[in-house]
């Protein structure tokens, strides 16, 4: 990895990349020169997905291989519940029970499967996860968001799966926050029963990214998955405001799912030149703190100690 440090952060964040992760805090690169498709935090512990089929476990300078897939390919890992959780292409799910990844078969009958299909018509894929108490949200693209209760036994759908979601997260309140290509920002504070939508202050409603800091939203919008207008916005509940410089007016492209990610008041985003913005004060100012980084897959924050 080609990095240029700009600017010193107390931000603990991990950059998932096409050549290896990276740790934003100590410069540390581990599983070098390998593709690291999604990464996700459990306290100390670092669990990596690469390649899509790999999961790797991260603990102080010990990488492990624990798992590996041989029955499809993963897109994105979440820890819910003390567990790892992978979703993966054709809508895979599946669950690491010891050293095995173990399919979540109940997840092949959840409600609107039979309609679930990406907008070329190919099949659907598991794009993000959330989690909150005893809620585990699955976001399919396109397919809606599902929402178990019970650890996969049993799967409810929440959304309208034609809103086109990209990405689900929980923020710190309980509120659910979706990240829509059909009608912007959409909220949910009773788990995904009901959705409002919010679009004033936006300059295009198709959003690929969302993350929640303390007090605020914020959102990358675009007017359409490779357009070139990209801007990330703060959202205070009412309205969105551009989040202003340093970052650009327009970045040029449009940031992808998990590639901005927040805990607390610490906030990151990848942004498609190749640069790292951090925030900690959850999203009002930022700086610029790497450049030429390599292709990001997703970021992931640590709430600030």
């Amino acid at each position: 990895m080609s990095t240029e440090t700009i600017s010193q952060t107390t931000i603990r964040a991990l950059l998932a990349t096409e050549r290896g992760l990276y740790d934003v805090g100590t410069g540390r690169l581990v599983l070098n020169d390998r593709p690291v498709t999604s990464v996700a935090l459990d306290g100390a512990v670092v669990y990596a997905l690469v390649d899509g089929v790999e999961l790797h476990r991260i603990d102080g300078d010990r990488v492990d291989r624990i798992a590996r897939l041989t029955d499809g390919a993963g897109t994105a890992i979440h820890v819910y519940r003390g567990a790892l959780w992978i979703g993966g292409t054709s809508a895979g799910l599946w669950r690491l029970d010891g050293t095995e990844l173990t399919p979540v078969d109940s997840f092949l009958t959840a409600p609107t499967r039979p309609e679930w299909s990406a907008p070329w018509g190919g099949p659907p894929a598991v794009y993000s996860f959330a989690s909150r108490g005893d809620d585990l949200y699955v976001s399919v693209h396109v397919g809606g968001i599902m929402r178990t209760s019970d650890q996969g036994r049993t799967w409810e759908a929440t959304s309208d799966l034609h809103d086109d979601v990209h990405q689900v997260t929980a923020g710190p309140n309980g509120t659910l926050w979706a990240a829509t290509g059909r009608r912007g920002l959409a909220s949910s504070t009773d788990r995904g029963r009901t959705w409002s939508y919010h679009r004033d202050g936006l300059h295009a409603t198709y959003l690929l990214t969302v993350a929640a800091t303390g007090d605020q939203v914020l959102v990358g919008a675009s007017s359409g998955p490779r357009a070139s207008d990209g801007v990330i916005y703060r959202f205070d509940g009412e309205a969105f405001e551009p989040v202003g410089r340093p970052l650009p007016d327009e970045l040029h492209g449009a940031v992808g799912p998990r590639r901005l990610a927040a805990a607390g008041h610490h906030a990151a985003v990848a942004t498609p030149d190749g640069s790292l913005y951090v925030s900690t004060d959850g999203g009002h100012s930022w700086h610029r703190h790497l450049d030429d980084l390599d292709r990001v897959t997703e970021i992931a924050v640590a709430a600030p100690s």
